[in-house]
């Protein structure tokens, strides 16, 4: 009689847990656990109808992990919905909040020049100088255009050297007239002076 070759048990498959719902995700947005917040956050991504919940916890999220998490969901979003509702945190007392918001605009190239024109004129200059920041980052070829606006027109001191600070990592010597006329409308101004006067000798190739 022949051996006969014992099978080795086999060993059951793994099943895939199921993923969550979009209920059961909105509904982990408000979890005590931050990292089941967190992962409630990415699991909503690309999830329309999850947006105007991951807008109202921006402004209620306390862990800043988590938070990057929702603006990040946001954001890939890019839309007016979603640049308006960040938008508004750019005037928050917070300011890991008001950075946050403001980071995240900035990733939002199809969206935010549709909130520029209120960002622009808002009359909270804080506003207007994280609206340099979000500028400053903008993957946009207007960008810079609206830097040199801001430069030009904005009438607080501290708004015109936002600009000028976001403006620097691309200026060209064009660009110095532009400056040099912002020391002359805010002539009492110290710290826009000394900004000014720290990129001229880059951007003229002259020594002061």
């Amino acid at each position: 009689m022949g051996l006969v070759r014992k099978q080795a048990p086999q060993e059951p498959e793994e099943v895939a847990p199921e993923k969550p719902s979009v209920e059961e995700l909105l509904g982990r947005l408000g979890d005590p656990d931050a990292d089941e917040r967190r992962e409630a956050a990415l699991g909503l991504g690309g999830v329309v109808e999850a947006v105007p919940a991951l807008l109202a916890r921006v402004g209620v999220e306390e862990e800043p992990r988590v938070l990057e998490s929702i603006l990040t969901t946001l954001a890939a979003h890019d839309t007016d919905e979603v640049a308006g509702g960040l938008a508004v945190h750019l005037a928050s007392d917070e300011a890991g909040l008001r950075t946050a918001a403001a980071a995240a605009l900035a990733t939002m190239p199809r969206s935010v020049p549709d909130v520029l024109p209120s960002l622009l004129a808002a009359p909270d200059h804080d506003v207007r100088v994280m609206t340099a920041m979000v500028l400053a980052d903008l993957p946009h070829p207007e960008a810079r255009t609206w830097l040199l606006r801001m430069i030009c027109e904005d009438p607080h001191p501290n708004v015109v050297t936002g600009a000028i600070d976001a403006l620097l990592p691309s200026a060209t010597p064009e660009d110095a007239p532009v400056l040099q006329d912002a020391v002359l409308r805010f002539p009492d101004d110290p710290f826009l002076r000394f900004t000014v006067q720290a990129a001229l000798p880059r951007l003229t190739g002259t020594v002061q």
